[in-house]
């Protein structure tokens, strides 16, 4: 790959002097304001669902939405160009929540008996579904495939997996979810 130069006359920024103006050069800035607050306003409640199912906590969801949001906007240039934006942000949403979960999981070990009480409608959803014996990116493709319907391909860009590794996740979690569900087949 040849290297990029700055053509004359053109100021060179550093990095934390730069806006999301400067980031999406191709797009007039408002042109690019008005398009990421309409693709924000179309995907966020849904996008908010889907991590809040995959992650079983609404406020961690709300909060991971809200950082994707911040970093695809910084980098709206590029992320607006992709075929399916929102799955960016539901992807780095979703790693957010985990990784959140992970540093609480560490920073405050729970008892074995503590159990949250059941609060709203994704609650009810994941101690209904038993989404909890589920590792994380197995929730996400059990909710991205059976919930919303997308494609193996499509789950697999969500997650920066192989199609294969979609497969073998959903494969394990059906197994897991009928064990636990007493079904059988």
């Amino acid at each position: 790959m040849a290297p990029r130069h700055v053509p004359r006359g053109v100021a060179v920024k550093r990095v934390h002097d730069v806006d999301a103006a400067t980031l999406t050069m191709d797009i007039p800035a408002q042109h690019a304001e008005a398009s990421f607050e309409a693709f924000f306003e179309e995907s966020c409640q849904r996008i908010v669902g889907i991590v809040a199912v995959a992650t079983g906590d609404v406020a961690a969801a709300e909060d991971a939405v809200q950082d994707a949001y911040a970093r695809a906007l910084t980098r709206w240039g590029r992320v607006s160009r992709l075929d399916r934006p929102d799955l960016w942000v539901a992807r780095v949403a979703t790693r957010l929540a985990i990784d959140a979960w992970r540093r609480r999981r560490r920073e405050t070990p729970l008892a074995a008996e503590m159990r949250a009480a059941v609060h709203d409608d994704i609650d009810r959803l994941w101690v209904r579904w038993g989404l909890e014996v589920l590792s994380p990116m197995q929730r996400m493709a059990v909710i991205l495939r059976h919930v919303e319907g997308r494609p193996v391909g499509e789950v697999a860009a969500a997650a920066s997996i192989s199609p294969e590794t979609v497969k073998t996740h959903l494969k394990r979690a059906t197994r897991r979810l009928r064990h636990l569900l007493g079904e059988s087949r």
